[in-house]
């Protein structure tokens, strides 16, 4: 069976290190109060304090222990706010700007509480499956949709941030490297949305089935066939992004997997939960007992036992390979951003003069 996510189970894991990948990129310096002669002086310290953030939160976040307790998550998060907080706080203490000119340091602070506000209301925690699994179908495709255009919108205030730091370079004739590529840390979460989406489906597949719910059970399963189409269709449009496509194909591997089970499992659930409602029935039954009903009785419950021994024999085989692939997608996750989240080229030359 499905472990739940109150437990030690991977996928409480999930929004430690969704929280830390969407953060990671978002920390820029964190300068004590003093005057700089010159831009260069002021954007190398910047650089510096940018790149140390990201490295040592990108080191703890791939370092993260797998059987770690979901209480940990909401400490992490807490953790999180209270650093931003912090580094809000410093920076309208100490950071004067360049010459007046505080936009850079403005623009950081506006994002920093957007995450801040974001982690506080849960529109990107990542690890709600218990709850979610507990939601009619309209409802989950409804919060899934919402906490998906969250995410998009969080990534329109880091290019909005993005932009304003052009900005203050140009208003010095400075630049910055033009990385073409998608931030790293954007393009991966993408990918962790699209993962917990399938994780959701399943989550709610197993909610059903363990409610002998024979028309839920369908609908999930039509459910979920439309999530993998749509995880399969975004996750081929990101494969030209970067050339390590080890998380796409990870990704697709899962989903197809999840949408698999209904193959396996269809057949299996209708006839066992068919004969749970016949021997319901017979339970039910306000006719007089004799020796026919008795062994029509003992024949249905046999017939029940069997069926249920024979369905729940391959679910509990699919959550075994289920629970390697979740380990495996997440190691995959953790190797991918590890080759490619490298910041340091970027801050060779983070500004120059045109």
């Amino acid at each position: 069976m499905k472990k739940s996510t109150l437990q030690n189970s991977p996928k409480s894991n999930l929004l430690i290190k969704v929280c830390f990948f969407i953060f990671v990129g978002l920390i820029p310096a964190i300068s004590s109060s003093q005057n700089y002669r010159t831009i260069e002086a002021y954007m190398d310290d910047f650089a510096k304090n940018e790149l140390f953030v990201k490295k040592s939160l990108m080191d703890y976040s791939v370092s993260i222990v797998e059987s770690q307790l979901y209480s940990r998550t909401k400490v992490t998060a807490v953790r999180i706010i209270e650093k931003l907080e912090n580094i809000n706080s410093i920076l309208l203490a100490n950071n004067k700007g360049f010459e007046g000119n505080t936009l850079l340091r403005d623009s950081f602070i506006k994002l920093n509480q957007r995450t801040i506000d974001c982690l506080k209301n849960g529109s990107l925690i990542l690890n709600d499956y218990d709850y979610q699994s507990t939601l009619t179908l309209p409802e989950i495709g409804e919060n899934l949709a919402t906490k998906e255009s969250h995410l998009i919108a969080y990534y329109q205030e880091l290019k909005k941030y993005e932009q304003d730091k052009k900005s203050f370079a140009m208003c010095y004739k400075m630049h910055f490297k033009n990385n073409k590529s998608k931030n790293i840390l954007e393009y991966n979460a993408y990918q962790n949305v699209l993962f917990y989406k399938m994780n959701v489906m399943d989550e709610k597949l197993t909610y059903v089935i363990n409610t002998k719910d024979k028309k839920g059970f369908s609908d999930c399963l039509n459910m979920i066939t439309f999530t993998r189409d749509e995880v399969v269709a975004k996750t081929s449009e990101y494969r030209s992004e970067y050339k390590d496509t080890s998380l796409n194909d990870a990704n697709i591997e899962y989903a197809n997997f999840i949408a698999g089970q209904r193959e396996k499992l269809s057949d299996l659930f209708i006839a066992y939960v068919d004969e749970y409602n016949t021997l319901q029935a017979l339970k039910n039954s306000t006719q007089p007992e004799n020796s026919e009903s008795i062994a029509k009785y003992n024949t249905t419950v046999k017939s029940y036992n069997t069926k249920k021994n024979l369905f729940y024999a391959v679910f509990n085989d699919l959550q075994i390979t289920k629970d390697k692939m979740y380990d495996s997608w997440l190691a995959t996750n953790s190797t991918f951003l590890k080759n490619n989240g490298k910041f340091d080229s970027l801050y060779e030359t983070y500004a120059s003069k045109d």
